[in-house]
């Protein structure tokens, strides 16, 4: 049983009503799971594919009744057995925040907050059954919340099978919130919340909450999320390339550049004003502004905050922009789930790996070894969101780096100074197996581009 923790009763907040009909409207049939529940996962986490996963693989941990909804992803429940409540933060997606952001602000709601309040006290009025499951009993968050998956009671079928979390995120009112060790139903998730991007509903219409200001801007996130062995040692090797895609200035002062989590957000300074093609370099670590490099800042988080890919589990993460009023004007999300195709296939291509080192120097073997790429298209290519991967060793190209149309693109293994024609890895000495191995080319929503075998 939850040990229990008393609050204030929840003060709901108020108006929206006409793009919350809207909203209801939307939603449609409720995601209904239809496999019996489980007390036991049939099959041990990792589990072997994350794509096929069925929610009762996940352990039942909790059965009660809703007390009353707090936010869009946040309820108080009360167990069978019990009659006091604890606060239970919902796994899978995060919703926007109710009484404030960025923890200022407090008395302002996020745009799709109040939406997202009430679909989900739509879906789980007082006194509702519900099911609670997660992988660990132990898992909990912030102010020491359990956190977990809510099935709720279907009178239809008999079953805890209405799957709140997918209900929000299909309604354009979440983003995915996975954590490494509660993965088990992330994927489905990133499902719904890639088709609620595709198609713009809820708060990935721009226009959601009202006529967005500078409308004709066009800006476009490319997240770099790996930095590299192990990233809280190097916050700085995570980062996001914030660019300008549209024909006209942008100033993005006082705009916000955020990632899944709802703590460590990025405001852009005054006079961040962005003409055609222009960006800026928002480094996840800490730093000055405008060194080394004119167009670089920094969100001063002194670790890592950009989830890596992982191979068993789904793992992943997105950064967002929003406009001052909250609007959500551009995001990025990680891995890829829908729709899984690059412009750079078939026009990127590796075409020749040397993995033959004989200098006995270490740092002069190291530029022995060498992977060529070739844009066959006839156009340029700009490698901003592409990168190399050699086992668990990778490569982001230098920011803003093209291969011409027709061009090649030589990456040496060890330390240089990179040029129009030739970069460096950085490492210290050979990378490359001599007898075997595959080097890939990858975009940064992990899909593959081309490969080379040896």
């Amino acid at each position: 049983m939850f040990s229990q923790r008393w609050r204030r009763p929840f003060s709901g907040s108020t108006a929206h009503g006409a793009r919350f009909a809207v909203m209801v409207l939307c939603l449609g049939a409720l995601s209904v799971v239809g496999a019996a529940a489980h007390a036991a996962p049939s099959t041990p986490f990792p589990f072997p594919d994350y794509s096929t996963v069925d929610y009762t693989q996940v352990p039942i941990q909790e059965t009660g009744v809703v007390d009353v909804v707090a936010d869009g992803d946040t309820f108080r429940f009360i167990e069978d057995g019990s009659s006091s409540y604890v606060t239970v933060r919902l796994l899978g997606i995060n919703t926007p925040e109710v009484r404030g952001f960025y923890n200022k602000n407090r008395d302002e709601d996020m745009c799709g907050a109040v939406e997202a309040t009430r679909v989900l006290a739509s879906l789980l009025p007082p006194g509702t059954p519900v099911q609670l499951r997660s992988l660990s009993k132990e898992s909990t968050g912030l102010g020491n919340r359990p956190q977990r998956y809510a099935f709720a009671w279907n009178p239809s079928t008999g079953q805890y099978d209405i799957d709140v979390q997918a209900e929000l995120a299909s309604a354009g009112l979440a983003t995915l919130f996975t954590l490494s060790n509660e993965a088990a139903l992330s994927y489905a998730y990133a499902v719904h919340v890639a088709n609620a991007q595709a198609a713009g509903r809820g708060i990935w219409n721009p226009s959601f909450c009202g006529p967005p200001e500078q409308p004709d801007a066009s800006v476009s996130l490319i997240a770099h999320w790996n930095a590299g062995r192990n990233d809280n040692a190097n916050p700085n090797g995570e980062y996001v390339i914030v660019r300008n895609t549209g024909g006209t200035v942008v100033d993005l002062s006082g705009w916000i550049l955020r990632d899944s989590g709802s703590t460590a957000w990025f405001t852009f300074p005054n006079g961040s004003v962005l003409t055609p093609d222009d960006y800026r370099v928002v480094h996840v670590g800490q730093g000055t502004p405008g060194s080394p490099n004119p167009r670089d800042l920094y969100m001063g988080s002194p670790t890592a905050l950009l989830a890596n890919v992982a191979r068993d589990r789904f793992s992943g993460d997105g950064v967002y922009l929003l406009d001052p009023s909250t609007a959500f004007r551009s995001w990025f999300d990680w891995p890829c789930v829908v729709d899984c195709t690059d412009p750079a296939q078939g026009k990127l291509t590796i075409t020749d790996v040397n993995p033959i080192a004989t200098s006995k120097k270490p740092s002069r073997a190291a530029n022995e070894e060498y992977i060529v790429i070739k844009n066959t298209s006839n156009t340029e290519i700009n490698l901003d969101g592409y990168y190399l991967a050699y086992r668990s060793a990778t490569y982001p190209f230098v920011i803003n780096s093209r291969i011409p149309a027709g061009k090649t693109l030589t990456v040496f293994i060890g330390k240089g100074l990179p040029s129009k024609r030739s970069q460096y890895w950085g490492r210290e000495g050979p990378l490359l197996r001599n007898t075997s191995g595959t080097v890939e080319l990858l975009s940064e929503r992990n899909v593959l581009i081309s490969s080379k075998k040896w």
